[in-house]
């Protein structure tokens, strides 16, 4: 685990004051340096989106705005932690990974995987950061065609997961967090994802 404070971490910090002081996976760390990281318009791909598909060694064609690739961010991500992830473009390819266990409740860190209104198979996945009563606070790819911390519903749960024989965080940091609700542009943003995904 690495501790927030003690590293760069203001994009992160900015959107999630809740976890300054918080040790965090090594991954989360990964995922905060690339805050900011956008789609490019057209039929073009911002590097940095396509060098995520090379570190999570999931090579699919296609430019950063066909290709969906929150799956492939959460794999890069964990791969820079020296983490096997699932392996698969798919978000839900974490609910399905041996690689993986279920978690019973959140913890900050932990690969979380909603439903989408694309059907049964598809879905989103992220790095859970927090939760209010209705939303789980994300900092995945490909929300809003970027890196970014956003707000997803609850009720589009389909499992919250970590990966196996790495150790769970120690007390207290082994639970659920909480965060303020959302304000302004990031209800629309969140509403945004919720009819989109």
């Amino acid at each position: 685990m690495t501790d927030v404070s003690n590293t760069d971490m203001s994009k992160l910090l900015a959107e999630a004051p809740q976890l300054k002081g918080w040790p965090l996976p090594k991954w989360i760390v990964a995922a905060a340096s690339e805050i900011g990281q956008r789609e490019v318009e057209g039929a073009k791909s911002n590097p940095r989106i396509i060098e995520y598909r090379k570190v999570s060694q999931i090579d699919l064609p296609g430019d950063d705005g066909i290709v969906p690739w929150c799956a492939i961010f959460v794999n890069a991500m964990l791969a820079r932690a020296g983490v096997k992830g699932s392996g698969s473009g798919m978000a839900r390819s974490f609910a399905a990974s041996i690689g993986f266990e279920r978690l019973s409740q959140p913890i900050v860190g932990c690969v979380t995987v909603i439903s989408s209104n694309r059907g049964a198979a598809s879905g989103h996945v992220f790095f859970y950061t927090g939760e209010n009563g209705l939303m789980f606070q994300a900092l995945g790819g490909n929300q809003d065609d970027a890196v970014s911390v956003s707000m997803f519903q609850k009720r589009r749960l389909v499992g919250h997961f970590w990966p196996k024989g790495v150790p769970h965080p120690a007390q207290p940091y082994d639970k659920p967090v909480k965060v303020a609700p959302p304000r302004g542009k990031k209800v629309a943003a969140a509403a945004r994802e919720a009819k989109d995904a």
